[in-house]
């Protein structure tokens, strides 16, 4: 059975591929030019093409990469500790078929070594990367994060005997937190290496971008709900279904049941309408006030772990029911 392991493995894993996708997309729109290109000297005829990263761009990318890597390290030790034993661990590495958790277990690895490198290259530790090897290095990174953000709804839904989490949404639903929390963790470092000054207006575009991603959040929550519950309704009124009573007490755990305030208050008003208020309002002032800033970071986060904290529980709560575990 789940436990608070899976979680944290999914909130950390999420949130640490959200950030690193915000920053490729970021360093890939950062203009050529602004990465001054040394030519230096080697041993004997050699000449080696190395990237001098402005100060600006280090204090941005390398902190917010370290912290992405940070949150994607102890997301992996907690997936580690979920597995509990070292065959398990072992049979998951050496598995020929694949399958979601084997996918995204290497996907997760690659992203940890590639938010590493990355990390070093932008905060000038290695420097021996041409203009065309950090942009291979940074689509690589862009496509393993997209494919763990959407592993860890995948690995949820692809649990058929529970039916709150085999909807179609579920995994579009966590892709789009993650992209959220990955942001949220972006600006937060922002404000405590001192970047968000220097690039406030970058910064006030993605805020933008990440309004768009809590209205899109919101409207799938919803279609989630709506869906199991509708599926639910039906199955039942046709006959007795045990697989739709289970999803129709998860849509009850959630809406008004024992995970109705974590979800309401935690997710929906924490990890929705708040940050959706304050982003508004900083569109609306044309700044981002680094108290606020703080807060929207904060409240995305706290939001974004209350979800995956409630889907859990309230997939499981029927489950653990009818084998009388609970």
């Amino acid at each position: 059975m789940f436990g608070v392991e899976i979680v944290c493995y999914l909130f950390l894993g999420g949130t640490g591929a959200g950030a690193c996708f915000v920053l490729t997309v970021l360093g890939l729109l950062v203009p050529r030019n602004c990465l001054s290109v040394q030519q230096v000297d080697g041993m004997g005829d050699c000449v080696h093409t190395a990237l001098s990263v402005p100060r600006a761009y280090r204090v941005l990318f390398a902190p917010a990469f370290a912290c992405a890597l940070l949150a994607l390290v102890l997301g992996m030790v907690f997936l580690l500790v979920d597995l509990g034993r070292v065959d398990r661990i072992l049979l998951l590495i050496t598995q020929p078929n694949p399958s979601h958790i084997v996918v995204g277990a290497y996907a997760l690895a690659a992203c940890v070594v590639l938010a590493g490198v990355l990390a070093l290259v932008w905060g000038g530790v290695v420097r021996r990367v041409g203009p065309r090897a950090l942009t291979a290095l940074q689509v690589l990174t862009l496509a393993c994060a997209a494919v763990v953000m959407a592993y860890t709804g995948l690995l949820l839904q692809s649990l058929r005997a529970v039916a709150l989490w085999h909807s179609a949404w579920l995994p579009v639903l966590f892709v789009l937190s993650s992209l959220s929390c990955g942001f949220a963790l972006v600006v937060g470092v922002a404000q405590f290496s001192g970047a968000g000054g220097a690039f406030a207006s970058v910064l006030s575009r993605a805020t933008v971008a990440d309004a768009g991603v809590i209205v899109a959040e919101a409207l799938v929550a919803a279609a989630l709900l709506a869906t199991v519950a509708h599926a639910a309704q039906a199955a039942q009124e046709g006959g007795v279904n045990g697989t739709m009573a289970a999803a129709a007490e998860s849509v009850h755990q959630l809406v008004c049941g024992a995970q109705a305030p974590l979800f309401w208050g935690g997710f929906v008003a924490l990890g929705l309408a708040v940050p959706l208020c304050i982003e508004v309002v900083c569109v609306m002032l044309r700044r981002l006030p680094s108290g606020a800033v703080l807060g929207l970071a904060a409240s995305i986060l706290a939001g974004g772990l209350a979800l995956r904290w409630c889907v859990v529980e309230a997939g499981m709560h029927p489950v653990l029911s009818v084998l009388g575990l609970e």
